[in-house]
C-alpha cells in the first residue's frame, strides 16, 4: 500500500512523543500495565503504531527460550496481529489492510540492585494500516485489547488528524474512547 507524504509527516510527529516516551521509559523503571497508541487519521487512512511492555502481552519478559515461553510468544503475536479484534472503530466502517509486529529485547544495568546483573525487558511493537469508509465521522473506539491481554492496565493514546492533536488515557475498567469532542 502507498503512503502518501502528509502520512509519514502524521507518523513522523508521532514518533517524535513515542520516541521521548520509550528513552525516559528506559531510562526509568520499566512500568508495566502501561502502553501507548499513536493513531494518525489522513482523509480515510488510518495509521497505528503500539507499543506494549512484553509482561503485559505474554506475561514474562526474558526471551523466550522454552517451548512454552516460544508458543506464549507465537500466540501473543498472532493475536496482536488481528487488530480488528482488539481496536473497534464506531461511527464509520473499518477495515484493518496491514499489521507489522516487531519483538523488541533490551538490557539495562541494573541501579537499584545490589547484584549489578542487567535486567531485561521487552516490547512488543506493532503498526496498523486501515481504510476507512469515511474516517470524519468517527466517533468512537472501543478496547477489546484490554479483554485479550489482562496483563495490561492503561494505554496512553495519542491521536492527530485534521481537527488536531489529542492524548488521552484509556484504562482497562473504561475501555472506550469517545471522539465526539
Amino acid at each position: 500500500m502507498i503512503r502518501t507524504t502528509a502520512t509519514f509527516v502524521l507518523m513522523g510527529i508521532l514518533s517524535l512523543p513515542a520516541a521521548q516516551a520509550s528513552e525516559s521509559r528506559s531510562a526509568h523503571a520499566h512500568e508495566h500495565g502501561h502502553g501507548t497508541l499513536n493513531i494518525a487519521i489522513e482523509d480515510n487512512r488510518v495509521l497505528m503504531e503500539l507499543e506494549i511492555p512484553g509482561v503485559d502481552i505474554v506475561g514474562f519478559e526474558h526471551e523466550a527460550k522454552s517451548e512454552s515461553d516460544k508458543a506464549a510468544v507465537e500466540a501473543a503475536e498472532k493475536k496482536l496481529r488481528d487488530g480488528a479484534a482488539l481496536f473497534r472503530f464506531n461511527g464509520t466502517s473499518c477495515r484493518f489492510d496491514e499489521a507489522h509486529l516487531e519483538d523488541h529485547h533490551e538490557a539495562h544495568d541494573r541501579k537499584d540492585s545490589h547484584d549489578h546483573d542487567e535486567e531485561k525487558h521487552s516490547e512488543f511493537h506493532v503498526s496498523y494500516e486501515l481504510s476507512c469508509d469515511d474516517a470524519s465521522r468517527l466517533s468512537e473506539i472501543a478496547f477489546p485489547f484490554f479483554t485479550t491481554f489482562p496483563n495490561s492496565e492503561e494505554l496512553e493514546v495519542t491521536i492527530i488528524g485534521s481537527r488536531g492533536q489529542f492524548h488521552y488515557e484509556v484504562e482497562r475498567n473504561a475501555p472506550k474512547l469517545s471522539l465526539e469532542n
